[in-house]
């Protein structure tokens, strides 16, 4: 089935439409995708940062403690120093530890317990009997002064000279550091507490931040390395929207770009239409021209693709334009029907004849118009002219170029049929029969119903002269007129008798 270019070019921009559309929905997953993975990155290394300033917090703290149990008299004063002077010392190791609120010097009995001699209360004690009974360094703890997380704990061993533990140096710190760690590292509207460890099996929160009535829909709790805290927080932010901020930007860029393309597609495609008809108007000039027997040098063309072929058609056309005058000037042409005429015809049967044997038989088809001189006697010589004159461009437009058309004078014309043996010719006869019009006009707009009768034979090998098919094909004309006329005969030369099969008209 042919396609127009207005549906080809429609079939073009669909599918680049879903091409277009198929590419937008596969970049907008993978940027989604990808916008989700980075977000949950983002939500995954919010804790880990915290906790990391927290640790670097209390390495800090732990560091400074370690330092000062390490310098001299500490150790002396911890094993024969009064009360008095513990706590003058520890009023001056106090002064080395900015931030500290309080700090003890806590030393070791004989008995190996801490005493809970001084100004430390059991609370505290308590925290160094639990660091003291384990060999790893001391975990920071909060305490209790009324309100729950205002100051943690943080102790160190101090040692003799022989390493021994003589007791503990312990520091209390304010909340306000870590608590302005977790404020800073939370993003807006979301929530985050520092958990530690009791005596019931759920931990309970010392520190918060942010807003607990927007806990978030995702939860990450994460540990503090070199504590036994534990940092929960809970994100509500969501990805930002897929067209928002330089997406936008973007977006609209290629939105422009793809409404570009299309408007492109549709140019070319107006322009490509254009030039076709173009085109195709010089090709039917190029035929009118041809039909009043004058081809002009050049046809304008539009699309080069077409250049080539015109260009065979219009040396064909000038070609044929030229023999056309040879045939006039030679007295070979029909001036009626500008059909070869008999001379013609019988020089051509002459040609085909002597070349069969190299080529090819060909065949020959005898055509007589139906009613021809009724038409001359009811509507006059021009309106039979007429007819001879219609009937021969109407068989000019079915029959191919290879073949020979002739007028043999009346309304009898022939077709030569060239290189084609009885079979092909017969089918041609058939089409010829579907094709040629039903009526033809004549003068004074007079439409007259076309009726023909025909006799078709092909050459053989037994031949000995042109006019034996002629002959033949003359023959099955008879038994075609004698069948009641508007059909063709065959005559098959290989059997040397008419077939009864005939060619009816459709």
């Amino acid at each position: 089935m042919a396609q127009s270019l207005t549906r080809i070019y429609l079939q073009v921009i669909l599918i680049l439409i879903l091409f277009f559309l198929a590419i937008g929905y596969v970049s907008y997953l993978a940027v989604r995708d990808m916008q989700l993975s980075l977000h949950h990155d983002k939500v995954l290394q919010i804790p880990v940062d915290t906790a990391d300033r927290i640790v670097e917090l209390l390495s800090g703290q732990r560091l400074a403690l370690g330092s000062i149990a390490k310098q001299s008299g500490v150790a002396a004063i911890m094993q024969h120093g009064t009360a008095a002077e513990r706590a003058r010392k520890e009023s001056e190791i106090k002064s080395q530890l900015p931030g500290a609120l309080s700090v003890y010097l806590l030393p070791w009995n004989d008995a190996g317990p801490v005493t809970s001699a001084g100004t430390a209360d059991p609370v505290r004690v308590d925290y160094v009997r639990r660091v003291a009974a384990t060999s790893r360094p001391a975990t920071p703890e909060f305490q209790a002064t009324g309100t729950a997380g205002e100051y943690y704990n943080l102790a160190v061993p101090v040692r003799d000279e022989q390493q021994n533990v003589t007791g503990y140096l312990l520091a209390e710190f304010p909340r306000a550091p870590i608590q302005s760690i977790l404020e800073q590292s939370l993003p807006p509207n979301e929530f985050m507490e520092l958990r530690q460890p009791a005596t019931s099996e759920i931990p309970e929160t010392v520190l918060t931040a942010g807003n607990t009535t927007n806990s978030g829909s995702v939860s990450i709790t994460h540990e503090i390395a070199g504590s036994s805290w534990i940092l929960n927080y809970q994100s509500v932010e969501t990805p930002t929207p897929l067209l928002s901020g330089i997406r936008k930007i973007y977006f609209t860029i290629a939105a422009v770009l793809f409404t570009a393309v299309l408007l492109l597609l549709f140019r070319l495609y107006r322009r490509t239409v254009r030039s076709v008809r173009h085109d195709i108007q010089s090709l039917i000039r190029m035929f009118q021209d041809l039909r009043e027997g004058s081809v002009r040098v050049s046809y304008p063309m539009a699309l080069k693709d077409f250049t080539d072929i015109f260009a065979y058609l219009r040396d064909r056309g000038q070609r044929l334009v030229k023999e056309k005058e040879k045939l006039k000037d030679m007295g070979l042409m029909d001036h009626l029907s500008q059909l070869g005429n008999r001379r013609h015809f019988e020089a051509r049967l002459k040609e085909l004849f002597d070349s069969a044997k190299s080529n090819g038989p060909s065949s020959v088809l005898i055509i007589d118009v139906d009613h021809f001189k009724a038409v001359n006697d009811k509507h006059g010589h021009d309106a039979g002219d007429a007819l001879i004159v219609g009937f021969a461009n109407a068989l000019r437009k079915v029959v191919r170029q290879t073949d020979v058309l002739a007028r043999l004078g009346g309304d009898e014309f022939c077709i030569i049929y060239s290189y084609a043996p009885l079979r092909k010719a017969t089918e041609l006869v058939d089409r010829l029969r579907r094709q040629l019009p039903r009526e033809i006009p004549l003068t004074k707009g007079v439409m007259h119903s076309l009726r023909w009768t025909g006799g078709l034979s092909a050459m053989h090998d037994k031949d000995t002269k042109p006019d034996d098919v002629l002959w033949r094909a003359d023959q099955a004309l008879l038994r075609a007129k004698e069948s009641g006329r508007n059909n063709t005969k065959i005559y098959d030369p290989a059997t040397g008798a008419p077939v009864k099969k005939s060619i009816m008209a459709s």
